[in-house]
């Protein structure tokens, strides 16, 4: 019998210039949050036990909508109730389907590690910086490791308001990184994070020999479900 992997699943989201009219961003959030997280989280008894929803604190970003789901097995995802579940609605414009007025980009990938400050509980960090970094290529994959396990997560534990750091392996060499933080992280009216959070020449070598690296910044608006649900497997977490 396998072993259950625990993942993410990120779903991010808005709703497409042509319709801003017809569905206004309040409704859309409004039909997501009261509808669809509800919809998709009871789609399977027990296949999600969280979910996160974030907005972007980048007035600019044409996905503003962020929601990350815990799955306590990666392999639920590809259940056949969750192809069942409906994106219409008497809310939304003409009963739906919602995929006519919105974008919308998907992730997802098994649970790597998480390292958390010591002082940390288990409620979500108030801000969230979101980073995906795809290496150039399969061969730097065991360097791009060792820069991140043995400098890139001092550099992060070292800023003030660092809560935790969880990574996900999302595809080939994609990795996904989810970066808690307290408000006092970041100055007031910061909107975007221009480029990896560490100062080290391995860290700024990492961000111009790698093939993409986005980063995003998103404030937590509203949890559903287990709050306290850790990422990975209960007791693995590392204590920096």
């Amino acid at each position: 019998m396998a072993l259950a992997v625990p993942g993410i699943f990120l779903a991010n989201s808005g709703v497409l210039p042509a319709h801003k009219d017809v569905l206004p961003y309040a409704n859309y959030v409004k039909w997501y949050e009261d509808v669809h997280i509800p919809d998709w989280m009871g789609a399977k008894t027990d296949a999600i036990t969280s979910a996160w929803r974030y907005q972007s604190l980048d007035p600019t970003n044409s996905l503003p909508f962020l929601v990350a789901y815990k799955y306590p097995d990666i392999g639920a995802m590809s259940a056949p109730e969750f192809r069942a579940v409906t994106l219409s609605h008497p809310s939304l414009p003409g009963g739906g389907p919602v995929s006519k007025f919105i974008t919308i980009t998907v992730t997802s990938g098994p649970h790597n590690e998480t390292w958390r400050a010591g002082s940390t509980g288990d409620d979500r960090g108030p801000l969230l910086v979101t980073e995906t970094i795809e290496l150039a290529s399969s061969s730097a994959t065991t360097a791009f490791h060792n820069w991140y396990t043995s400098t890139y997560i001092t550099e992060l534990s070292l800023i003030d308001g660092w809560r935790r750091t969880s990574r996900f392996s999302v595809g080939g060499t994609k990795w996904l990184a989810l970066h808690e933080f307290e408000e006092r992280a970041f100055e007031a009216g910061t909107t975007k994070i221009p480029g990896l959070l560490g100062k080290s020449e391995a860290t700024k070598n990492i961000e111009k020999s790698a093939k993409k690296v986005d980063l995003a910044l998103w404030k937590l608006v509203r949890v559903f479900g287990d709050k306290n649900a850790a990422w990975g497997l209960p007791g693995t977490d590392g204590i920096l």
